[in-house]
């Protein structure tokens, strides 16, 4: 059994399941109980309490420095994620729609090969973006740790409006560990909100490279078929394959221009999140005359997780654009040059092909607000902008 689109889908509907996101599959496998709601909106109740103190520490409270500027950062940062998990959930009904779309969308061409590809380009990725991730909020656990042991300042990670910077109380103490759990804790929803665009995209480039690889077939079964066949039959075969994959490709653009209308501000902001935070983190480490282990490790394992972020949806973006203008190519030399002309004009494989042709070339570019192309170029520029 092929392990495909709709087995990569619901394993990751399964883990935004769990995180306490909600059931984001279009069948019953993950109850939404009273149980599940009653858990989803208590953790979700604890991060707008925190984030709302985070914004109020920016706003209201007098830090020393280095806690200001974190307050102002985390705030902001905090402050986008919430956004982003807001359009998510608005977007709810939408995107079990379109997991259904996606899971059914060619199941029955599906090549273990690339089938495999896909999985793992799922897999490592998310792997690798938590790991980035929670290395970046150990250190600063460890880091603020440091502090208490070496400077005797209070343990703050995030800083929140309560408790006081000067309060060394038991109750303050605990808290500031709570707040930290939670943040820990509070990634896992927020992580899912950031990779399932991602995981959208990874499997809609890997539909345009299944296509791609089935009109390429076309032309091998045609070969095959003219020799069995005869060429008429084999004309026939054809020209209803090919009738199938350009059904197939319309029903891929349309999938293509969902996963942009849903998913499309949550990564804009996201191309915004990450070049804005990263340009403060990079100033922060030219201005500091000094940094030791653990906070240069912490600054640069964030900044690092917020480029592969950034990286995963304008790489995955920019895979599909390549991957559909392909697919032109793969049409052409199916094979229907080798067809005798046919007398029904509504038959003749001609217009199918010059049909199918023109709509792949049209350049599929996914866009950033509307404006800015989500591709290869997009993250090199960015990149040399930070």
């Amino acid at each position: 059994m092929i392990i495909g689109t709709k087995y990569v889908l619901e394993e990751y509907c399964k883990y935004v399941y769990y995180s306490g996101a909600g059931n984001f599959w279009y069948d019953t496998s993950f109850e939404e109980s009273i149980k599940y709601k009653l858990y989803h909106y208590i953790s979700f109740s604890i991060y707008l309490i925190m984030i709302l103190l985070e914004n109020l520490a920016a706003l209201f409270v007098d830090f020393p420095e280095v806690e200001k500027k974190s307050a102002v950062m985390f705030s902001a940062i905090h402050d986008i994620i919430l956004l982003k998990t807001y359009f998510l959930l608005f977007y709810k009904s939408s995107i079990k729609i379109l997991n259904c779309e996606m899971a059914s969308a060619m199941e029955e061409i599906e090549k273990e090969n690339v089938m495999k590809q896909q999985k793992l380009r799922v897999q490592w990725g998310i792997i690798f973006y938590a790991v980035t991730v929670y290395l970046s909020l150990i250190a600063y656990g460890v880091e603020s740790l440091r502090k208490v042991l070496v400077e005797g300042t209070p343990f703050y990670t995030v800083v929140t409006y309560i408790p006081d910077y000067y309060d060394e109380s038991i109750i303050a103490n605990a808290l500031r560990i709570f707040f930290y759990m939670t943040w820990l804790y509070m990634m896992l929803p927020m992580m899912a909100t950031d990779c399932m665009p991602i995981v959208h995209l990874i499997t809609m480039a890997h539909k345009f490279k299944t296509l791609r690889h089935y009109f390429e077939d076309i032309r091998v079964e045609f070969d095959e078929n003219l020799t069995i066949m005869g060429t008429e039959p084999a004309a026939n075969l054809l020209t209803a394959r090919f009738l199938n994959g350009v059904t197939m490709h319309h029903k891929l653009m349309f999938l293509a221009e969902e996963i942009n209308r849903v998913f499309g501000i949550i990564m804009s902001l996201q191309v915004c999140e990450s070049s804005a935070v990263a340009v403060l983190l990079l100033l922060r480490l030219a201005l500091s005359s000094h940094l030791n282990l653990t906070n240069a490790f912490m600054t640069y394992t964030f900044v690092g997780s917020l480029f592969y972020l950034l990286a995963l949806n304008l790489w995955n973006a920019g895979e599909i654009t390549y991957e559909a203008s392909l697919l032109s190519n793969s049409m052409f030399y199916s094979g229907w040059h080798l067809c005798q002309l046919n007398k029904h004009r509504h038959k003749d494989i001609r217009r199918l092909v010059l049909v199918g042709c023109a709509q792949a070339q049209k350049p599929l570019i996914l866009k950033a607000f509307g404006i800015q192309d989500l591709s290869y170029s997009t993250f090199v520029s960015v990149s040399k902008l930070t």
